[in-house]
Parts: C-alpha cells; sequence; structure tokens
C-alpha cells in the first residue's frame, strides 16, 4: 500500500507543476490578447500577484467558463483543459487524502 501512495503522490506532484506551467501561459494569453480581462480578474501570476482574491477570481473564470465570452479557440482549447485537469486534479487529491486520513495507505 506504500507504494500506492508513492506513485499517487508522485502523479499529484508533478501535476502541479504542470499546473503551474498551464497557468503561466494562460496569464501570458489574457495579459498579451485580453488586458482588459486580466486586469479584471486582478492582474494573477504565479508568484508576485498569487492571492487568495486572485485564485478565487481565476477559479470562478474556469468554472463559469469567462473565457467563451472572448471568442479566441485558443484560449478556449487551453481553459477547457486547464478545467478538466484541474477536476481530476481535485478527485486524485481528494482520493489520495481520504485514505490518507482513513488509514487505508498507512
Amino acid at each position: 500500500m506504500k507504494s500506492v501512495f508513492f506513485i499517487l503522490f508522485l502523479v499529484l506532484f508533478c501535476s502541479v507543476l504542470i499546473w503551474f506551467f498551464l497557468c503561466h501561459r494562460l496569464f501570458a494569453m489574457l495579459e498579451a490578447r485580453y488586458p482588459e480581462k486580466y486586469e479584471s480578474m486582478g492582474k494573477p501570476t504565479l508568484i508576485k500577484n498569487n492571492t487568495m482574491s486572485t485564485n478565487i477570481t481565476f477559479i470562478k473564470f474556469l468554472l463559469r467558463r469567462e473565457w467563451r465570452d472572448l471568442n479566441d479557440a485558443e484560449l478556449t482549447k487551453l481553459s477547457r483543459f486547464m478545467l478538466v485537469f484541474w477536476i481530476i486534479y481535485l478527485v486524485g487529491f481528494l482520493t489520495l487524502f481520504s485514505a490518507v486520513v482513513s488509514g487505508m495507505l498507512l
């Protein structure tokens, strides 16, 4: 069971790195192509302006599918992928967390 925990942990860790890359791409795209939208989201970044407020605004952007209003095929493709990726990551994280809390993986 410890090997399952290690594999799940490693997959989730790698997923975080992928998520950071995807966020960087999306933020750069919004800043360059849609500065008004980017500014209305609080100018989110990975490090400098990474606040609870900008994170919530960003997740709302994905969940409400606000990218559709911008009519940009590349932005839509990236945003859709990120939404699915985020949901899968969240399910994986909650599964790992519940397994550890319940003692299944220890």
